[in-house]
């Protein structure tokens, strides 16, 4: 098992409206923020280890991605 830790893992949390869209969209929609992020990992030391969806008051959505070594 994997030994997590402050220097091996990383948490980014975006917050976004809830609107339809695409990786091909501009920057600031949902889909095309976090693509760029998940694109951006190096697949040998930042593995994606969950992603989550919370909404939030109102019409926002929060999205977390876990990443580690």
């Amino acid at each position: 098992m994997a030994d997590y830790n402050a220097s091996n893992t990383d948490v980014k949390v975006f917050i976004h409206n809830p609107e339809v869209g695409s990786k091909s969209q501009s920057a600031g929609s949902i889909a095309k923020d976090v693509y760029d992020y998940i694109a951006g990992l190096d697949s040998t030391n930042n593995k994606i280890i969950s992603i989550s969806h919370s909404t939030l008051r109102g019409d926002r959505v929060m999205t977390m991605i876990v990443s580690g070594a």
